[in-house]
């Protein structure tokens, strides 16, 4: 179970955890996302609502690797689908963006969030996140799918690059 590998090594940094303690933080993990995402169901989404931030922060904040979470919106803006995507590595996580534009056609989405997160404890952009956001958008936008913003969260900060002048 990759889930579970990754949760007991994130749970206070020791693999020594009794496995009945293990799986049961992870089910209180799932429960938090899974709460947390009904919050987002059936109403338009604004990235600096307390309710997305939150769940950016369930989904990402405590990861140890960087992964990219991929949000799809219809024409209003309300929630239809998220795909994540672990990289693998430590410090880098690509977006897919080809995989993600076949999922937007796939679900008829006209508008995306992009969210990753930084394992370094910082929210601040890199200069290859805003480049990578900037090729996105330059692909996405003649397609007519509308990118929204691109949040990077650490620990239980988010930062929005639409809200500092990025994209």
């Amino acid at each position: 179970m990759v889930e579970a590998g990754h949760y007991r090594a994130d749970i206070g940094g020791s693999r020594d955890i009794a496995p009945e303690i293990a799986e049961a933080i992870i089910a209180a993990r799932r429960l938090a996302e899974a709460a947390s995402r009904e919050a987002l169901l059936g109403v338009p989404i604004q990235t600096e609502a307390s309710a997305f931030r939150q769940y950016l922060v369930n989904r990402l904040g405590s990861r140890r690797e960087e992964c990219v979470l991929v949000f799809f919106f219809n024409g209003e803006g309300v929630y239809i689908a998220e795909d994540l995507y672990a990289g693998g590595r430590r410090s880098e996580c690509l977006i897919p963006l080809r995989r993600t534009v076949r999922r937007a056609f796939d679900l008829d989405a006209r508008r995306i969030v992009l969210a990753h997160n930084h394992p370094s404890g910082t929210a601040n952009p890199s200069s290859d996140d805003i480049a990578a956001t900037a090729r996105f958008r330059q692909v996405v936008e003649p397609l007519e799918i509308r990118l929204d913003d691109h949040c990077i969260v650490a620990g239980n900060h988010v930062a929005s690059l639409k809200a500092m002048g990025c994209l």
